[in-house]
């Protein structure tokens, strides 16, 4: 059991199946509709399939790594890195409506950056800026989804 527990690639898959199954499962009574015409259901059962595939796939690397190496070293599991990853994404999703994009994703980045261990300054002020970018060209610009890009806007 001590060893499954080490297993972070298997774990990580396993999460992936869970999370995959509970979006499949979550929007089954929803309408699948068609790609040209996508319905309620249509994101989220193809969100939740392709999590479970992945999981299934992460989960393989994990049990073949560990068939090769049965006395693998632990992962040295800290909360840190899980609760500031976490803060991240609810102040995103708080900080979005009323401060805009630009604000919610650098809060995102900047929070979740402070969880990595090897942190680097500018590289991820340099991802703040492309992550916001590319966010307004693919959610605000090419999808034309009605939110603030600025809190003034």
């Amino acid at each position: 059991m001590n060893q499954f527990l080490k297993n972070k690639d298997l774990l990580a898959g396993l999460m992936f199946i869970a999370i995959g199954l509970i979006f499949f499962v979550g929007a089954y009574n929803y309408s699948m509709g068609t790609a040209a015409r996508m319905g309620p259901g249509y994101f989220p059962r193809i969100l939740g399939g392709l999590l479970v595939f992945m999981g299934i796939l992460v989960a393989g690397v994990g049990l073949k790594n560990q068939a090769k190496a049965a006395a693998s070293e632990g992962i040295g599991w800290t909360w840190t890195p899980v609760v500031l990853v976490t803060v991240a994404v609810i102040l995103f999703g708080l900080a979005l409506p009323r401060l805009g994009m630009v604000a919610a994703v650098i809060v995102l980045i900047a929070l979740s950056g402070f969880a990595a261990h090897d942190k680097n300054y500018r590289e991820l002020a340099l991802i703040a800026v492309a992550m916001c970018v590319f966010c307004a060209a693919v959610f605000i610009w090419g999808l034309n989804l009605q939110m603030k890009l600025w809190p003034w806007s």
